[in-house]
């Protein structure tokens, strides 16, 4: 067999081959997920998720769990501020995530200013549903006249949300140095911006 007949592989041949095979990876995996509006109903899996992420990680600094109806009552203020939120499921219903926007700070002050939230089920991490639901954080954001500025706040020792939300195209315009204390240790803040 010659070799542009050899069959493709992941890890073998050229970068090119191996970008090639981590493109049509991504797209199906992207194939095999739904982003969607959130709802009403979405709020209970969203809580258990952000809980899990207080009770279990350093990557938010809040240490106390969330209550559904708490939750519920924050999404009903997004929708009123005219912002996006994004569920992501699999092509048989499971759920994945959620991600939105919400004004940074005073919206009167801090014009055009939003943050980003993305929070994944544990075991969604590492399949590419941060990068689908940043994705449409993004898109939303191009097409929503009053974002000027989509800020990104990261507990700096996350590598894996720092570098994605790099590969939109985010830039890194400082950090706030242990400004947090969470599991017995010192937590930074990276912020990111993107410009859109």
């Amino acid at each position: 067999m010659c070799a542009s007949m050899r069959p493709l592989r992941p890890g073998a041949g050229t970068g090119v081959g191996r970008r090639f095979f981590l493109a049509i990876r991504a797209i199906v995996i992207l194939a095999a997920m739904l982003i969607r509006p959130a709802g009403l109903a979405d709020v209970p899996a969203m809580t258990e998720t952000l809980n899990w992420a207080i009770e279990h990680t350093d990557v938010i600094f809040r240490t106390t769990p969330a209550s559904i109806a708490e939750r519920e009552a924050y999404l009903r203020h997004i929708w009123e501020e005219g912002c996006p939120c994004f569920i992501a499921e699999s092509d048989s219903g499971a759920y994945l995530g959620w991600a939105l926007y919400h004004p940074y700070r005073d919206p009167q002050v801090w014009t055009g200013c939003y943050e980003t939230t993305i929070y994944l089920s544990p075991t969604a991490q590492g399949q590419g549903v941060g990068t689908a639901l940043l994705g449409a954080l993004v898109d939303a954001a191009r097409a929503d006249t009053k974002v000027h500025s989509l800020l990104a706040l990261i507990v700096s020792t996350n590598a894996a949300s720092l570098k994605l939300h790099e590969k939109f195209g985010f830039e890194n315009v400082g950090t706030l140095k242990e400004v947090c204390y969470k599991f017995d240790h010192w937590l930074s803040l990276t912020h990111l911006q993107l410009l859109v």
